[in-house]
């Protein structure tokens, strides 16, 4: 569907108008700048709804600005539905109706927006965020993306129609790409590349995590998931309720402009969840440029000029960090990185976040300690060092910084989640432990809206602390405010889930399994077909497996387990749960088989498995 257009371009242009960067008769005029926040792989502003601080995520793959739907409730928006047939849209994990908002103020660089519209969908497990901003409010002015640097800038060029517009590669070189041509039909922002030798078309896009190739451009190229050296790595999912298979498969040559990579890796997967489900949707791309190629780069989009312009900030373009991936190959440019150095706190916390997304930990640590020694009151800067501690395993300084940013700000939901965590995974380090989690769970929940999305989280965290009781009335507080089909599967499952594993109350876990395995093919028809075939959903048919060996139904169990890994090889609880049941049936080969199996995909699920009271 298409929307209208709002008429506050003109507001924006009169803003701030610095001095800009002349060459020749060009001048560029920076409008304004956004702070982002990298949490992991998604680049985070702060706004406001109505006076009141949100979180959105960036998102040049959007071609409309989105607010989920829980944060319309928080927000105390009125959602209406939209007329007409169109009320939908695509995304990686699938199909989902959209109904739309207006939001009557909402402040975006520094200047109040009125009556902006946004649609409205159920993305309920994204707490930390209320939505996305897309390529309406985007595509306002040229934008510069300087991801490794934790900014995005918004200029207006005047006189530049024939001027290169990388104004910082004063001394090093840049790659120009032409973009296809944006109107109301196609506002995606689309450029050529070259794979193998095959032209193909490459979609540059904030929102998506990774860059990920599509299968039927992978075959084109002379790539299968069958080929020599590719992997399966799992399962991914993205906007709507559904998931698709990945692998990361070898790729001899990917070529941008005049960027090259040699024996590289891509993830490739199925990018058009309306071809899987039976329908024409808008044609996909052949090729998401995700996060990992933002950070990579420093990339300016002309929508002035239709072109796009980046440099290369060094290192791997595709870095994948997933079990089971390859180590990525540099490009052949000829590019020395291009940095500018923090002059703030606030600028040292950005830079360690963005260090933290590429995986390079000690600069990260480097950068927020800066921050911490800059401003010891900024509870942020605390929580994100404490993060990285947590990632390096250094359990002391990561508690330490948990427990400041909990002090400067008692209200600090997720600082209290992360030291709950971290305590539940050190549980014999700190004799006030048990008390901490209890404390900050409790904390979290009293702060927290009966439909909160973060309940689902507090649920999985009472149920490693071993509160059975809080967790079943966190997942009964989820399943009572997330109605569509989707959220209920979840909760459904997770609540089958701590059933099965806290050995309580197994036949309604049984229930709840069935329950979610039919919704889909009961309830949630919609375009004709399913939007989730959930009867083949290899999680919920993992928990229900866990039910029926905790039953002793050995045979339904495997079967269940045999399913699940068909469509997921990867679970390594389906491969440790069959290995049980087999062994008990006296299949010890193939038992054995299974429990090896799976622990050399995880060297933990023994213990866990053994924790649960289920052991070979």
């Amino acid at each position: 569907m298409r929307m209208r257009q709002l008429g506050y371009l003109a507001a924006l242009a009169a803003f701030s108008l610095s001095t800009g960067i002349a060459a020749a008769n060009c001048q560029l005029r920076q409008l304004g700048t956004l702070p982002v926040d990298m949490q992991g792989l998604r680049p985070l502003i702060w706004t406001k709804i109505n006076g009141v601080a949100a979180r959105f995520a960036l998102d040049s793959g959007s071609y409309y600005s989105m607010v989920w739907r829980d944060a319309a409730d928080q927000y105390q928006l009125s959602v209406t539905s939209i007329p007409g047939r169109n009320n939908y849209i695509v995304g990686a994990g699938g199909i989902q109706t959209a109904s739309v908002t207006t939001i009557k103020a909402f402040e975006f660089l520094g200047l109040t927006v009125p009556n902006l519209q946004f649609l409205v969908i159920d993305q309920t497990l994204a707490y930390d965020y209320a939505g996305l901003i897309g390529q309406n409010v985007l595509r306002m002015s040229d934008v510069e993306y300087d991801l490794a640097n934790g900014m995005v800038r918004f200029f207006k060029p005047v006189g530049c129609e024939h001027q290169a517009l990388a104004y910082w590669a004063v001394s090093t070189p840049y790659t120009a790409v032409d973009l296809q041509p944006i109107d109301a039909m196609q506002d995606h922002l689309l450029a050529a590349a070259m794979i193998n030798g095959k032209r193909m078309t490459v979609w540059f896009d904030t929102g998506a995590p990774r860059s990920y190739l599509s299968l039927q451009a992978a075959e084109r190229a002379g790539i299968t998931p069958d080929s020599a050296g590719a992997t399966f790595l799992g399962l991914s999912g993205g906007l709507g309720p559904g998931s698709n298979k990945v692998w990361s498969a070898p790729v001899d040559t990917f070529q941008l402009g005049g960027e090259k990579v040699q024996h590289t890796h891509l993830l490739i997967s199925n990018l058009d969840p309306a071809h899987q489900i039976g329908q024409v949707g808008d044609d996909m791309p052949d090729m998401l440029l995700g996060e990992d190629f933002f950070l990579s780069h420093r990339i300016y989009v002309a929508y002035s000029q239709r072109k796009l312009y980046f440099t290369y900030n060094g290192g791997p373009l595709f870095d994948l960090h997933l079990p089971g991936a390859t180590p990525q190959a540099t490009a052949a440019t000829g590019e020395v990185p291009y940095t500018d150095t923090p002059t703030d706190a606030d600028g040292f916390r950005r830079q360690g976040l963005a260090y933290a997304a590429m995986q390079q930990f000690g600069l990260a640590l480097a950068d927020l300690t800066r921050a911490c020694d800059l401003a010891p009151k900024d509870a942020d800067a605390h929580y994100d060092r404490g993060l990285i501690y947590r990632v390096k395993g250094q359990f002391k300084p990561a508690l330490q910084d948990f427990t400041t940013a909990i002090t400067l700000q008692p209200d600090d939901i997720d600082a209290r989640l992360a030291r709950a965590g971290l305590l539940q995974s050190h549980p014999d380090t700190d004799p006030t432990a048990a008390a901490d989690i209890k404390s900050d769970l409790d904390t979290v929940s009293r702060l927290s809206s009966p439909a909160a999305p973060v309940r689902m989280a507090l649920a999985q965290q009472y149920s490693a602390a071993g509160d059975y009781p809080a967790a079943m009335d966190q997942l009964t507080q989820w399943l009572s405010h997330h109605r569509v089909p989707g959220d209920q599967i979840t909760g459904l499952n997770e609540r089958c889930w701590l059933r099965a594993t806290s050995n309580r109350d197994l036949r309604q876990g049984l229930d709840d399994c069935n329950e979610a395995l039919n919704l889909g093919t009961d309830s949630a028809e919609q375009f004709g077909t399913l939007i989730r075939a959930s009867a083949d959903d290899p999680e919920v048919l993992d928990s229900r497996a866990l039910v029926y060996l905790r039953l002793g139904n050995l045979d339904d169990a495997i079967h269940d387990y045999d399913s699940a890994l068909h469509t997921d090889p990867s679970i390594p609880t389906s491969l440790y749960g069959r290995g049980l049941a087999e062994l008990r049936l006296g299949e010890k080969a193939q038992g054995q088989a299974d429990l090896t199996a799976a622990k050399k995909l995880d060297s933990g699920v023994a213990k866990r498995f053994s924790d649960m009271g289920l052991t070979p």
